[in-house]
């Protein structure tokens, strides 16, 4: 376990790692808001892709379509896996048990890999249960930096 934790730090450095948690926080409420507009979320018809298309077509659209979600996934996942480096790896250095710390750092690994699966795919239920567990799992995170900064050390 690490005695000190965050807080030994000086105070710039806390000051970036709250900066840092608040930019993340504010990005995750925007994309918890592209989701709540998104037509995967309301269930419109607008959220299937192949609808009008003939049968013909089919095939070659289906293999573009997902050419076009394996790009948007790779995207996707690049820009988790920079937030999940960032903050995991601060959140390692906090004070508290060690094998919560690496629970908690796998379960967001395992989560993350599910929820860029469900980019891939396309599935609604891994989209929504997957992104906002890595959502929850993010927050607790970045809530025990922000309480690790600022918690005096026990002598």
């Amino acid at each position: 376990m690490n005695e000190k934790g965050l807080s030994q730090l000086p105070s710039p450095a806390k000051i970036f790692i709250v900066s840092y948690m608040v930019l993340i926080a504010a990005g995750l409420l925007l994309a918890l808001w592209v989701v709540v507009e998104s037509p995967v979320w309301r269930g419109s018809g607008a959220a299937d892709p192949m609808a009008g298309v003939p049968e013909e077509a089919m095939e070659g659209a289906k293999a573009a379509l997902f050419y076009t979600y394996l790009k948007q996934a790779h995207i996707h996942h690049l820009g988790h896996i920079f937030m999940v480096f960032s903050v995991a790896g601060i959140y390692a250095f906090t004070r508290g048990k060690n094998s919560l710390k690496i629970q908690i750092i796998i379960w967001t690994a395992i989560v993350t890999l599910f929820h860029t699966l469900g980019f891939l795919i396309y599935s609604r239920l891994l989209l929504i249960f997957f992104g906002s567990a890595y959502g929850g799992i993010l927050a607790y995170m970045m809530v025990m930096i922000v309480i690790d900064c600022y918690r005096p050390i026990r002598e």
